[in-house]
């Protein structure tokens, strides 16, 4: 992922794939600011450059031509702490060398729906955090397998993450948003060593 071709700053919550130079936002969430740590657009595009320069890379995009299909983004656990996006990076416990997943996002559209891209994209970035010494990529606010977390653009459902080798490391009671849209009583910490 990188500054020019397209920053993450909407949810694939649409059923085409998206043209990176559509007028931004045009889809999206309500946390993509970061619950307040970030005031508009010209601070979400610098923190993103300042991650990028730091760390060379914060994600990954799947195209299909000239479109984007999916994306997945990370970040190192200081500044996970820092942005708490939906609380990921919420954790107290301080592990050396480590990423917390953001958010991974695939269009709504059936026809992309279990090809692999997800898992693709999280490949991509467990290689990548590899050859570069990192030792733990983390994952929080799993939802337990059901058919609506698998539907969600947000794909964190604990078979998803296991098959990829992730491990529970902790639980928490659901908050009642959870609990009223997906019927999810607890949700996960994840994570997967890679000394």
């Amino acid at each position: 992922m990188c500054a020019e071709e397209w920053l993450p700053d909407r949810c694939l919550s649409v059923k085409e794939p998206v043209n990176p130079h559509d007028p931004v936002p045009r889809y999206g969430c309500p946390n993509l600011l970061f619950g307040g740590s970030i005031r508009n657009r010209t601070e979400f595009e610098d923190f993103y450059r300042n991650v990028l320069d730091q760390f060379t890379c914060c994600g990954f995009i799947a195209w299909e031509g000239d479109r984007i299909i999916g994306y997945v983004n990370f970040f190192p656990q200081k500044i996970a702490q820092k942005i708490k996006f939906y609380g990921w990076g919420d954790t107290k416990d301080e592990q050396p060398d480590t990423l917390i997943h953001h958010c991974i996002s695939v269009i709504q559209n059936p026809n992309y729906r279990r090809k692999g891209i997800g898992t693709d994209l999280i490949r991509h970035s467990l290689e990548w955090a590899e050859t570069r010494a990192w030792k733990r990529y983390e994952v929080h606010r799993v939802l337990p397998d059901m058919d609506k977390g698998i539907a969600s653009e947000q794909k964190s459902t604990l078979s998803f993450w296991r098959k990829l080798g992730f491990s529970i490391i902790g639980e928490e009671d659901a908050d009642e948003a959870t609990k009223q849209y997906y019927g999810a009583n607890k949700r996960y910490s994840m994570a997967l060593d890679m000394v």
